[in-house]
Formats: C-alpha cells, sequence, structure tokens
C-alpha cells in the first residue's frame, strides 16, 4: 500500500465517523423535541403545567396565563399554563377558567398573562373553617357555609353591597344566619329576628342549629 493509498484510508476512516456522530446528535434532538411536545401537549404531575389550548382544562386546575408554542395548533396564542390553586393562601386566575368548587373569588383585576379586556383575573381562596371569610358575592357559596353579613369592598365587581361574610355554623350550639343564606344540611331553624347586617326586610335573620 502506497502512501496516498493510506492517507485516503484515514480521511475515509475520520469522515465516517464524523457522519455517524452528527447521525446521533440529530436524533437525540428529535427525540427530546418529541418529549418536549408530549409534555406540553399533557398535564403532567406538577401543581404548574403548560397544556395546548385545544385540550380541555383538567377538573381541580385553573388557568394562570397563555402563551404561544410551534408544539401546539391553531394561531397563537395558542397555550395555557394551568394549575392547581393553593389551599392555604390565595391563588390569581384568568377569569377564562371556572373557579373550582370550594373556592370563592375575594378580589378581580388584571393581568397581561391573561387575555380578554381588563379586568381580567379572579383572586380565589379556600375560606376558612375557623373564623370568617369576606367574599365576592360573584362567587357561590360553598357547600357546608352559611352567610352571616353583606358588605361593600372595592377589591369585588358589581354595585354595593357586592360581599357576603361567610363561615361554618357552629356545631355545639346556636348561630345567626341571614336568611338569604343556604341552611347546612343536618341544621334545623329554630328562631327569627332582624339585623342591619343582613339584606332586605325585616325579619331578615334565621337561627338555626344541630337538633
Amino acid at each position: 500500500m502506497n502512501r496516498m493509498d493510506r492517507v485516503w484510508r484515514r480521511f475515509a476512516a475520520s469522515r465516517s465517523t464524523a457522519l455517524l456522530r452528527m447521525a446521533a446528535t440529530t436524533l437525540a434532538a428529535v427525540v427530546v423535541g418529541g418529549a418536549a411536545a408530549v409534555a406540553l401537549a399533557t398535564p403532567a404531575s406538577a401543581a404548574t403545567t403548560t397544556i395546548c389550548k385545544n385540550q380541555a382544562v383538567p377538573a381541580g386546575y385553573v388557568v394562570i396565563a397563555e402563551g404561544s408554542s410551534i408544539s401546539c395548533p391553531y394561531s397563537f396564542p395558542n397555550t395555557w399554563t394551568i394549575t392547581i390553586p393553593s389551599t392555604t393562601t390565595t391563588t390569581v386566575m384568568c377569569k377564562v377558567s371556572a373557579v373550582p368548587t370550594g373556592f370563592v373569588v375575594v378580589a378581580e383585576g388584571s393581568s397581561i398573562s391573561c387575555p380578554y379586556s381588563y379586568p381580567n383575573t379572579w383572586t380565589i381562596r379556600k375560606p376558612s373553617t375557623t373564623t370568617s371569610t369576606v367574599m365576592c358575592k360573584v362567587s357561590a357559596v360553598p357547600t357546608g357555609f352559611v352567610i352571616t353579613a353583606q358588605g361593600s369592598s372595592i377589591s369585588c365587581p358589581y354595585s354595593y353591597p357586592n360581599t357576603w361574610t361567610i363561615r361554618t355554623p357552629s356545631t355545639t350550639g346556636t348561630t345567626v344566619i341571614c336568611s338569604v343564606s343556604p341552611v347546612p344540611a343536618g341544621y334545623v331553624v329554630v328562631g327569627t329576628g332582624s339585623s342591619i347586617s343582613c339584606p332586605y326586610s325585616y325579619p331578615n335573620t334565621k337561627t338555626i342549629r344541630l337538633p
């Protein structure tokens, strides 16, 4: 084998190795890209994740932002960032998603991360089971809670009075609630009365207790 043949063989071997490395790198990129697309399209087990807008928001999650991704169909913005709302503090969510069962709205606001015109966000929380919670009238009173007063807040929408004060009723004695309040299952009405804290004409309160 002459010197030229040896040089040519070394060049060919080197070029084959480079091509194999390039192919391996490209395959790895495709695999990673595909995995990323799947992760984007399917909600993860983590509290916060991103999904394509063509999917339904999973039960228990709320939308906290919208965005764009080439991995999702349709025109931009075409993604939702979703999260499981906190059970110990407040969560700001876009109005585009429903308020989860058991949570109440405590304020409305505005965010460039959410769609539609301002105000376009709700601040939500789980009402306290040990003290009273002031909530905006725009959301439903959770099961097991009663209304003890109405009020007004610039943080809530609509004309005054636009808030409810809610709590869980006593399990050992009586609780005075506004007549407009739901009576929780298992409780009975043992009297009526009047209060300036409750809406409508007198008598506008009920006294309830467990039998």
